[in-house]
């Protein structure tokens, strides 16, 4: 038996984590884990919503922005 989060769990995880942009790119990384055949778990208005703003609250909190390399100008 296989000891991994549900899909809707797994979504939530990613979506915190600032790794996507989008819920287009959520389903992506969710099908490329091998959770293609139970992603319509994520079709519902509500769900949608939820991973929509933690994804942008993840990316606006710069969860996921890479370090500048050393000597790179600042966005300052």
């Amino acid at each position: 038996m296989e000891d991994r989060p549900g899909v809707v769990e797994r979504a939530f995880e990613i979506a915190r984590s600032g790794v996507v942009a989008s819920t287009s790119e959520l389903r992506e990384q969710l099908t490329a884990e091998g959770y293609a055949d139970t992603i319509q778990a994520l079709d519902g208005r509500s769900i949608s919503t939820q991973l929509s703003r933690m994804i942008t609250e993840a990316r606006f909190n710069g969860v996921s922005l890479p370090e500048a390399p050393a000597g790179a100008p600042s966005q300052d």
